[in-house]
């Protein structure tokens, strides 16, 4: 009599919920790679009514995007749209549903859509990417990647403004400093702002989930924000703080050892 009940529930879904997965693909040229032109669609899949949010990053510049869809009564959600001539180069996105990062991470890079034995050169420099070519249309083109001044446009369709450092205010200019802190790609300075941690990732992610790697990078700044030798050690007014956007990165884990890590790093402060 125990079997059959254990088989009803697995088959209306109650037993497990789903882990949230997320697949681009081509439209107009399937299992190509994207040229500008091309057509593409974003299919998530995840456990029904569950938001959804996507950051975003373009060269230098990362938006980390607000809820902006959520799966149906089947656990699903899907938009399409076309890359244009200012979606030419890489791209690499992080969907979220459910407070839970998404697999895989979205990385990909948009092409110039040259003609075969056409004319065309190519600069460098830096990061930054010029390419020349003659296109299907029967005209040369260039394909320019944007600067960090640059707005673009995001897969669910806003439209993200550039930022310079003209008109970057401290308070941003502290989250990009974090951001690259827990992103892993800028070293863990200035110390100054180990005191300010907890209240930074928070504003910095918002409704956005962590990697591992990222969580993990977290779960080190805010261990260092509280050792001996720190100069701006963080305050007990900010241990609600810290463990708030704690308790946001357990909720995001799936991996048993990091949620371990998380607890004993929650513990940790609890005791600070």
């Amino acid at each position: 009599m125990i079997r059959p009940i254990v088989i009803l529930l697995a088959g209306c879904g109650l037993a497990m919920p789903q882990t949230p997965v997320v697949v681009m693909r081509n439209l107009s040229r399937p299992a190509a790679d994207y040229q500008v032109g091309d057509r593409f669609e974003i299919i998530v899949s995840a456990a029904p009514h569950q938001p959804i949010s996507v950051r975003t990053t373009r060269m230098s510049s990362t938006d980390w995007g607000p809820v902006v869809a959520s799966t149906d009564a089947n656990g699903r959600w899907s938009t399409q749209g076309s890359f244009e001539k200012a979606d030419f180069g890489p791209w690499q996105e992080v969907w979220t549903v459910g407070g839970k990062v998404a697999n895989p991470v979205v990385s990909f890079s948009v092409a110039e859509p040259c003609i075969e034995g056409g004319q065309g050169f190519m600069q460098e420099s830096g990061p930054n990417m010029a390419q020349t070519c003659d296109t299907q249309d029967g005209r040369q083109q260039t394909f320019v990647t944007p600067s960090s001044g640059d707005s673009f446009r995001t897969r669910d369709g806003r439209v993200i403004p550039g930022n310079t450092q003209s008109n970057q205010t401290a308070e941003a200019y502290r989250l990009e400093i974090m951001q690259g802190m827990v992103t892993g790609r800028a070293p863990e300075e200035p110390v100054k702002l180990d005191a300010e941690a907890g209240d930074l990732i928070v504003k910095l992610i918002g409704v956005n989930a962590l990697t591992e790697k990222e969580t993990r990078n977290a779960l080190s700044i805010v261990r260092s924000a509280y050792a001996p030798l720190t100069r701006f050690r963080a305050s007990e007014a900010q241990k609600p703080a810290m463990l708030a956007m704690l308790r946001q990165l357990a909720a995001g884990a799936e991996a048993q050892g990091l949620k371990d890590d998380i607890a004993g790093t929650i513990a940790f402060v609890q005791r600070q």
